[in-house]
């Protein structure tokens, strides 16, 4: 499963920091939104197979974490409507996984709890991509940084503790990536990264066993390194779009 998850981040990090050049290359045979279309089809199947490869027995929470990372890539890359279209395909594919599985209907709190913060979530990387593409960020002091991710933490953790204390639902460090993409497009990525060590010793010390920082499942582990990667992720992906809003327009435009 881990080696799964260190395979798809390796491919990620190789769009991220290539996908530029192929995509300037790709425009020279198509537009940006038809090759975007393209490539969010081509993600979806990769991983659909990647899931049913690895969560064949049972979805294990944030299993929907590999779609969210090819939204935040899709609108990074090529924009909205490939992103809102990958969007989409995740939400079908969730509905079609989770229990009763094989069918589109959800039951359950939970089951719709996690559908909803999928959704969400990736509704917000879009948004935070598409204004970093737009216009520059405002940007606020450093210390301001720190002060507003700990006033979050101490919030969420509150939040949770009278929601989820008893039993954590599958997605509940959703929380935790708000605060993360909030601060790394208002501050710096520096108060985002400190944000993401309080939200995984936080985690740690609400999954079973509960109040304490072991981590007594490897599905709980699969949950922490899975919410690292998405929120690394969406760290570097706001900072590289902070360094480009400070450039000629025309760069953002090659976009």
């Amino acid at each position: 499963m881990v080696l799964a998850w260190q395979i798809a981040l390796g491919l990620i990090l190789a769009f991220l920091f290539y996908g530029r050049q192929g995509a300037a290359w790709a425009r020279t045979h198509a537009s940006d939104q038809v090759f975007g279309y393209i490539f969010a089809s081509i993600y979806a199947f990769a991983a659909v197979l990647l899931i049913d490869l690895t969560f064949t027995s049972a979805p294990i929470p944030r299993f929907d974490d590999v779609f969210v990372a090819g939204i935040a890539l899709a609108a990074y890359l090529f924009g909205t409507g490939p992103a809102a279209y990958l969007l989409g395909i995740g939400l079908v594919v969730s509905a079609w996984i989770l229990p009763p599985e094989g069918g589109f209907y959800v039951a359950g709190p939970a089951g719709w709890y996690r559908v909803v913060s999928f959704g969400a979530i990736s509704f917000l990387l879009m948004f935070v991509i598409a204004r970093l593409k737009q216009r520059s960020a405002q940007k606020l002091s450093f210390p301001m940084g720190y002060a507003f991710a700990t006033a979050y933490a101490a919030v969420a953790l509150a939040a949770m503790l009278v929601m989820f204390d008893s039993q954590p639902a599958p997605r509940f460090m959703d929380i935790f990536l708000v605060g993360i993409a909030v601060t790394a497009y208002f501050f710096t990525i520096t108060p985002a990264t400190y944000l993401l060590a309080v939200s995984i010793a936080i985690s740690a010390w609400l999954l079973p066993p509960t109040h304490s920082f072991a981590i007594a499942n490897p599905s709980d582990w699969y949950r922490i390194f899975s919410f690292t990667a998405v929120a690394v992720l969406l760290i570097l992906l706001t900072a590289r779009l902070k360094r480009w809003s400070a450039q000629p327009a025309e760069a953002l435009s090659s976009r």
